[in-house]
């Protein structure tokens, strides 16, 4: 069965942090895609990981 997680920050610097930490929680293999993306709105950026993992 496949999940995902979606996080998202406004700093680079703590999506990393908070990407690397739902990471180590996991087993590697389990990851079956990650995307990062960034947005502007209402003048602030907003950086977006999503996880897509399977769940045996």
């Amino acid at each position: 069965m496949l999940q995902i997680e979606i996080i998202s920050s406004k700093e680079e610097d703590d999506l990393v942090y908070q990407v690397n930490y739902f990471l180590s929680k996991i087993d590697e293999c389990l990851i079956n895609d990650i995307k990062y993306s960034s947005f502007i709105s209402n003048g602030e950026i907003t950086y977006t990981c999503l996880i897509v993992y399977i769940i045996r």
